[in-house]
């Protein structure tokens, strides 16, 4: 290196360029100590400006170190685009699993699941707003009123009624306690306000929500193991395992993340190391209605998860009890498992919805050669064993499994039941 370039490449940037500017006014004459710049000087250094900035590109790429004024985009640097990689992949992710590009044509909402009515036209807001401006065609803008039955109706609209010009939301319940609290001051038989309908629904049978109550029919299982409990098995080795699926299905954990392959693994080998031999019959969740679709409704506490296209390698990303309160997740997931179990050796048996009778037919029909132990916490399989099985075949026994305390482990051995019974 010269020792010209030396010298420019140890000098900064602006250095060099104010080194130039100096050498150039100095030459265009007239810069001295406490004078300004005149035109000609500031012509010139405006005019040099576009070959300045050549010669401090070239020093920059001589001397190996880039000079920046300011701090780079923020949107360059390498954590954000990081950061942008992982939100686009979550919203990926989702769209993949809700995704709403389906033969469906219904109005839901993609993420809780929730399907609109035929009421809700939010989807035709268009068409709407459309309507409401031809209607102001004419008249006079201060007189014109907006009428409510012209508004779009959302997912979210509530049932209210008017009282007085004033919208009041309606609660069965309470309205229902309210008048029965006022007869009790107006009518000397309070039995008289009863022949009239005071509520949608009868209170006795359903909650706030409208969904009928739970019946707490442990109550009755309860009783018949205080009127002859028993307590152990009597079946020697050649004993048949019939589980219901949809208990079975509840009992083991489910870890967030893993994939529904490894998920169906884990019900495989609990099945392998509790039961030798074993029959599992789920019940079946099919489009048309069934007699369990509010029970479903239940149990779900109302609350319904969105449908999502998972495969048997796609990680779990949502809770148990959120994915299996979508009966199309539920019905997609026994589908997967009924899969992993045949390719075990393991039979599976399918209901059209509710499964209790087919459990108890398979256990009755196996009892004809096997001992057969049902597995289960329905009491609803208890009272259709005591009917169904029979005498003449071998020992049926109805076993209790909770999946968390072992403590309350019970088994009805049926063929006494029914002795003590008559």
């Amino acid at each position: 290196m010269r020792r010209s370039d030396r010298y420019w490449a140890g000098l900064s940037s602006d250095l060099m360029i104010e080194q130039v500017l100096m050498r150039s006014v100095k030459t265009a004459g007239g810069l001295t100590r406490g004078r300004g710049m005149g035109e000609s000087q500031r012509s010139q250094w405006l005019l040099s400006m576009p070959a300045c900035a050549d010669m401090n590109q070239a020093i920059q790429e001589l001397t190996g170190v880039g000079y920046y004024t300011s701090d780079q985009h923020k949107e360059e640097s390498i954590a954000r685009q990081k950061r942008d990689r992982e939100d686009i992949m979550s919203i990926l992710t989702f769209m993949k699993e809700r995704s709403p590009f389906t033969g469906d044509s219904s109005l839901r909402n993609i993420e809780t699941g929730v399907t609109a009515d035929s009421s809700v036209n939010v989807d035709n807001s268009k068409d709407v707003g459309t309507a409401i401006i031809e209607s102001l065609v004419g008249q006079n803008v201060i007189d014109y009123t907006f009428k409510k039955k012209n508004q779009v109706i959302t997912l979210n609209s509530k049932t209210s009624i008017k009282v007085d010009g004033e919208l009041i939301q309606v609660d069965p319940q309470l309205l229902f306690q309210r008048c029965t609290t006022i007869a009790n001051g107006l009518f000397e038989d309070i039995s008289e306000i009863f022949k009239y309908e005071l509520c949608s629904v009868p209170s006795s049978l359903f909650d706030n929500n409208g969904l009928p109550r739970q019946a707490n029919k442990s109550i009755l299982a309860d009783s018949i193991w205080d009127f002859d409990g028993c307590g152990c098995l009597e079946t020697g080795t050649n004993v048949h395992h019939v589980l219901d699926g949809g208990s079975l299905i509840h009992r083991i954990p489910w870890t967030k993340g893993n994939s529904f392959n490894s998920i169906c693994q884990a019900y495989i080998d609990y099945v392998k190391s509790h039961y030798s031999e074993a029959t599992i019959v789920f019940d079946g969740y099919p489009d048309v209605p069934t007699v369990k679709d509010i029970t479903h409704i239940r149990r779900s506490k109302g609350c319904i998860s969105p449908k999502i296209n998972f495969s048997a390698e796609m990680p779990c990303k949502t809770k148990k009890d959120a994915f299996l309160s979508n009966e199309e997740n539920k019905q997609r997931f026994i589908n997967l498992l009924s899969a992993k179990f045949e390719t075990s050796n393991y039979a599976v048996v399918h209901a059209f919805d509710d499964a209790d009778l087919n459990i108890v037919q398979t256990a009755v029909s196996i009892s004809e050669e096997q001992h057969v132990v049902v597995i289960g916490e329905d009491t609803d399989l208890l009272v259709l064993l005591c009917y169904h099985a029979m005498m003449h075949n071998k020992n049926v026994y109805f076993k209790s499994e909770p999946k968390q305390s072992i403590q309350k482990i019970r088994i009805w051995d049926i063929k006494k039941d029914k002795e003590t019974f008559g």
